[in-house]
């Protein structure tokens, strides 16, 4: 009677741990079964579970990357968008500038003139505080910041306010002076070359009317390269267009003598060509930029595409093994548990 007390105590829980242990095997096969993945990684990989781990890692990368160029190709679209805008507005003042250069002084097309331009100066400042994302794409490193400040404002800008410093300064009279008329070409030529353009450089730039930092921001956008992803709104073009649309602005609609009109416009013209071409040449350095991010995606997605291979080749399970090691082990999970009924039916009484 002991012996068999024993022995069926034994087999018992002999059975018990085969049933525990088939149905942690059920559990991990059924699991491989409807992912198609190993269900314990590092157990079964072993020593290469370090390069799978890995290579997880370089995918999350990746994904970061995709993410990031994603909010970078945006900023870049809305300064192509803002750049094609602000070429389109100064070409068209270009043209205007050259229809009105045989124009006298005082007349209807002087005046319409310096509306335009008056118009293409809040245009300009507009354009030039594009945002994407809450970032200014035209603000270099200060991107958090509007780079560009209106000119025509209540009170006076910092910017028009230095304008009519430098022009009474250099005249001896401000600009709502009936003494404009006196003012000869020569005089007229030498101001906007000086005075008034310095007022649209350096320190005078950036104290008046750019925010802007001269550094543009630079974005890693591959595994192992790093570009430039912006422009600034302090380069020349944007300085140039500011300075040409301010001078037919301020002094396009004064009473000048014929001799001052025709300077101011020729100067205004070669001003606004230099911007003109300077935009031309931003707009190809953005297209440039998006053509590096672009190709930089069309990497990334090559190199994701072969992890995602080799990781898979790593983790995912053979569909028709998995599906026999789930029928094997519950066919002897039943035969557990069938044999585990019996020995519990044993008794004494059924011994004798």
């Amino acid at each position: 009677m002991p012996v068999n007390s024993i022995s069926s105590s034994t087999i018992s829980t002999i059975l018990q741990n085969t049933v525990t242990r088939l149905q942690s095997q059920l559990t991990t096969t059924s699991s491989e079964s409807s992912t198609g993945l190993l269900a314990d990684i590092g157990l079964t990989l072993g020593a290469n579970a370090g390069q799978d781990v890995a290579m997880h890692a370089q995918m999350a990368d990746l994904a970061a990357l995709t993410a990031s160029n994603a909010v970078v190709t945006a900023q870049l679209g809305s300064a192509s968008d803002a750049l094609t805008s602000l070429s389109s507005t100064t070409q068209t003042m270009l043209e205007q500038i050259i229809q009105n250069q045989s124009e006298t002084a005082g007349s209807n097309g002087a005046q319409a003139l310096q509306q335009n331009a008056a118009a293409a100066l809040s245009t300009f400042s507009s354009l030039m505080n594009t945002s994407s994302g809450g970032v200014y794409v035209f603000g270099g490193l200060n991107s958090g910041v509007a780079p560009i400040a209106q000119y025509a404002q209540t009170p006076p800008s910092a910017a028009q306010k230095a304008v009519d410093a430098a022009f009474q300064s250099t005249f001896g009279f401000p600009v709502t002076s009936a003494s404009v008329s006196t003012i000869s070409g020569a005089a007229m030529t030498s101001f906007l070359n000086t005075q008034f353009a310095g007022l649209f450089s350096g320190a005078n730039w950036t104290s008046n009317w750019s925010s802007a930092s001269d550094t543009a921001t630079s974005n890693r956008i591959g595994v192992n390269q790093t570009v430039t992803a912006s422009i600034s709104a302090n380069q020349s073009a944007f300085q140039d267009t500011a300075q040409a649309l301010t001078m037919i602005s301020e002094f396009g609609g004064l009473n000048l003598s014929w001799d001052a009109t025709a300077a101011l416009m020729t100067s205004a013209q070669k001003v606004m060509t230099s911007a003109n071409n300077g935009l031309i040449q931003a707009s190809a350095t953005v297209g440039t930029m998006q053509n590096q991010v672009t190709q930089a995606n069309s990497a990334i997605s090559l190199q994701q595409n072969v992890l995602t291979s080799q990781i898979g080749a790593n983790e995912s399970v053979n569909s028709y093994d998995v599906a026999s090691q789930v029928s094997a082990l519950t066919t002897q999970l039943q035969t557990a548990y069938s044999l585990t009924a019996q020995i519990a039916k044993l008794s004494l009484v059924k011994f004798l």
